[in-house]
């Protein structure tokens, strides 16, 4: 697998192995469509045929081994919605997948360019490791695909996250990032409390959660302006000493509103609560997805002194309690309301972007011993951390 001449430079920057989840861009980079080749969409409001989903990347995030969690099942949980393509450079990846999710042997593609011609898509979904995200989002703007999903983080760096996003506004399309949160109910509930000014003006929202930085924590960093539509400004960041592409770290970032948000993803998993503290100037949210705690505590008293009171119930009405495949339906869900409703997602191109620079901004912080104004400055968005995601 030969590596992209388009790629940022770096002095210290080096291309892997094959990664967990080949990429079908990879032999194809430099071919495009013509823009008088590129398919018409579809009028979905003109008839009953159900939406028609590619993945781009056949590996277990995508749903490799009929895993229940995974793009692929959340597709088949979309009654108006059907998998009809593949697509993966790695040929017994593309069969197995193929097989398992029953799509038919002349929609495997070996590449995305070739699905995106052939397969008359209305969706596509981006599954591949991170490092290969760029160039299938990018073909399939050029392509005229209407919707598209990435999986997070957005890319590997943010310099590449803009290309992605300039990609998309260029051909109106409508590019997702997969920041679950973002579309569970449980999420959206927080939010309108948060809106409806429960806890007055957010002054802080504080995350203990667990390593590494970017495959988990931008999770954290985008609910926290999912939450505040806060923009961040300056980032101050501390990362492991452990020899990894992808360390755990911790940062705090001053936003505008005055609120600060801070992060700490240095634990391991299993030593994590995964715990959110959300201070504001009448009452506070605690939460912990991991176990099922949703409190809300309005300010009941408060003085000069050491007198505040904050009376924490859990918070009435709020959904059931959601499982792992819940994720996954959500996000593809929400890639099909896109499409249909003709909307923008809760979870653009932007947000994953902004969550991308600030995590970026953490590891420029450490390595320079200094805070980060944002947006970083040129040459700083070329940084690339390498995810572990699959």
């Amino acid at each position: 697998m030969s590596a992209p001449t388009s790629t940022p430079t770096s002095a210290s920057r080096k291309w892997p192995a094959r990664s967990t989840t080949s990429c079908p861009s990879q032999q194809t980079r430099h071919k495009r469509l013509p823009p008088r080749q590129a398919p018409q969409p579809r009028s979905l409001h003109m008839s009953k045929a159900k939406v028609r989903v590619g993945i781009v990347g056949a590996g277990p995030i995508g749903g490799l081994g009929h895993r229940p969690f995974s793009h692929a099942a959340g597709y088949r949980r979309c009654e108006d919605a059907e998998l009809v393509a593949i697509a993966d450079i790695d040929p017994q990846r593309l069969q197995q997948f193929g097989d398992e999710w029953e799509i038919e042997p002349e929609h495997r593609y070996p590449t995305a360019v070739d699905m995106y011609e052939k397969a008359r898509l209305d969706v596509v979904d981006v599954t591949t490791n991170t490092l290969y995200h760029h160039h299938p989002v990018i073909e399939a703007a050029e392509a005229g695909i209407k919707v598209v999903m990435v999986e997070k983080p957005l890319a590997t760096s943010v310099a590449w996250g803009r290309k992605m996003v300039a990609a998309c506004d260029r051909s109106g399309t409508r590019l997702i990032t997969e920041h679950t949160r973002r579309f569970l109910p449980h999420y959206q509930r927080l939010k309108r409390m948060i809106d409806d000014g429960a806890i007055g003006r957010v002054k802080t929202i504080t995350y203990e959660g667990c390593r590494p930085l970017l495959t988990n924590g931008t999770h954290t960093v985008d609910y926290a302006f999912f939450f505040t539509d806060a923009q961040p400004q300056l980032v101050s960041g501390y990362l492991n000493t452990e020899t990894v592409a992808d360390p755990g770290g911790a940062g705090m970032i001053a936003c505008s509103d005055g609120i600060v948000v801070f992060i700490d993803c240095i634990a391991e998993r299993k030593e994590s609560l995964g715990y959110t503290k959300i201070a504001g100037t009448e009452g506070r949210i605690h939460f912990s997805e991991r176990r099922g705690l949703w409190e809300y505590g309005p300010l009941v008293e408060a003085d000069e002194g050491y007198g505040t009171r904050y009376d924490f119930e859990p918070i009435p009405d709020m959904p059931a309690e959601f499982t792992l495949d819940d994720y996954f339906y959500s996000a593809t869900r929400e890639s099909i309301d896109c499409l249909l409703e003709d909307r923008e997602s809760v979870s653009t191109g932007r947000d994953g972007l902004k969550a991308l620079e600030v995590i970026t901004a953490i590891h420029v912080s450490h390595k320079t011993g200094t805070q980060v104004s944002l947006p970083l400055a040129e040459g700083l968005d070329e940084l690339e951390i390498r995810s572990t995601g699959e």
